[in-house]
């Protein structure tokens, strides 16, 4: 368990119990959030889940999956009341140390184009762009237009 001085919250490993709320926060996160399924399905097929919870509140998760030497980033996100306090960096910090102790060298993502502040937080964390996704992730709207998602990665 790891916890960091800007942030009381500390990480664990994401429980059955606790997945209604972080369905709840990816609820608030995502414009086409993962399901109650999905969280199970992660679980079952060993997928590195986290959980940060502060006095004893779920407030934030992340969800990895590691491919022989390679990880994918799939999910992280923290409840509204408690961005920017480091929640995010906690689980991060401790996603990519597990993945490294996992043998993991590098950990990938895609993120939407439009989510410029979730790009700035992985370009703090060493995430360097390695390519676009055109047109990947819906946007929600009638006229079926659809979002460029920026490919980014990092060496462990």
């Amino acid at each position: 368990m790891s916890s960091l001085s800007f942030s009381t919250a500390t990480v664990e490993l994401l429980s059955t119990a606790d997945i209604e709320a972080v369905v709840e926060i990816e609820r608030l996160s995502n414009s086409h959030p993962w399901t109650e399924r999905n969280f199970h399905d992660a679980l079952a097929s060993g997928y590195l889940c986290l959980i940060a919870r502060d006095h004893g509140a779920v407030s934030g998760f992340a969800v990895a999956r590691l491919l022989v030497d390679e990880a994918e980033l799939l999910l992280i996100a923290v409840t509204p009341a408690m961005r920017r306090q480091g929640v995010a960096l906690l689980l991060w910090i401790e996603l990519a140390e597990r993945l490294q102790g996992s043998g993991a060298r590098t950990v990938h993502l895609e993120v939407r184009e439009s989510n410029l502040s979730a790009q700035a937080f992985y370009r703090t964390r060493g995430f360097a762009q390695s390519g676009v996704r055109p047109k990947y992730y819906p946007n929600g709207t009638r006229d079926s237009e659809r979002e460029d998602a920026v490919l980014m990665q990092v060496l462990l």
